[in-house]
């Protein structure tokens, strides 16, 4: 199945099925020996370096440095758990998270990075934190009729703004080719997504769903409408991510998630930020979250 025809239904009764459908499984079969691996080097320096966005609710870095949001806070107690007191928040774009993970410049993604295919290929991803579609936003005086669907955005739409290397982009950058062939514009966070909207940049905007709400709670950006679910924008889970040789460290984390899932934790701090607990979500794990998209 791809993730162009996961929907909400699917989920919601693929996540019915009895018998397991989505049991939990113990992660990679090796693990890294004793004190060897990288968990064991992170205890020893008592510091965690993740990658991370910079908007609310899915990551905020502090003025003090600590992280927030509802992936970063996960973390943060996890590794708390683990024996490795402090979390330090290293800000950069989607498309970037991969790269710097292989790199070295970080110790795991915090953020919670979509699961798609390729992405599976890359790099392991945790039990997914997150599964939602993404929000569109307009200004009415500027777009008073708005498009309905990823197709009809293909053809009308000149210019709309992205996060780089998000879902969001990879998912338009096909619809805007085959379309009137419309300019995607990269943005590195949300604030910078609703000033490109505002200064007439963009027509649209496309980001996390409950990123929009938040904005307009807080009375940021202009009087923008927001459009949501989109016809044919899928929904997408997401989940930190791990390089496949960091097993020790994968696998603690999971057990420690998992934890949190099975007492309420993880869904009071979800739903603390704004997000949406969908039915069977406790019981996706990341492996199968990789095979639905």
């Amino acid at each position: 199945m791809t993730q162009s025809t996961w929907t909400r239904r699917k989920f919601l009764g693929a996540a019915a099925v009895g018998g397991g459908a989505f049991a939990l499984t113990s992660g990679p079969a090796i693990a890294q020996s004793a004190g060897a691996g990288l968990l064991a080097k992170l205890r020893k320096a008592g510091v965690v370096k993740i990658s991370m966005t910079n908007g609310a609710p899915y990551g905020i870095l502090m003025p003090d440095g600590t992280v927030s949001g509802v992936s970063p806070t996960i973390v943060r107690l996890i590794m708390e758990r683990l024996g490795v007191p402090k979390v330090e928040g290293i800000i950069t774009t989607y498309g970037q998270m991969i790269p710097g993970l292989m790199a070295g410049r970080w110790d795991m993604i915090g953020a919670p990075m979509n699961i798609t295919g390729e992405r599976c290929k890359q790099v392991m991803y945790a039990d997914p934190i997150l599964y939602e579609g993404s929000g569109y936003a307009y200004i009415p005086a500027n777009l008073p009729n708005p498009p309905k669907s990823l197709q009809e955005i293909g053809q009308r739409i000149q210019k709309i703004g992205a996060q780089a290397g998000s879902t969001s982009q990879i998912i338009l950058t096909p619809i805007m080719a085959a379309g009137n062939k419309g300019e995607i514009l990269m943005f590195p966070d949300t604030s910078s997504l609703m000033e490109g909207l505002n200064t007439k940049r963009v027509e649209m905007i496309v980001t996390g769903i409950v990123s929009l709400h938040e904005l307009k709670k807080e009375g940021k950006g202009g009087p923008f409408e927001i459009v949501y679910p989109m016809q044919g924008d899928p929904l997408k889970g997401a989940a930190p991510g791990f390089r496949f040789e960091d097993t020790d460290l994968y696998e603690a984390f999971q057990a420690e998630y998992r934890k949190m899932k099975k007492s309420g934790e993880a869904e009071k701090i979800i739903t603390g930020f704004g997000f949406d607990i969908l039915p069977g979500w406790a019981d996706l794990t990341g492996e199968k979250a990789c095979t639905l998209a």
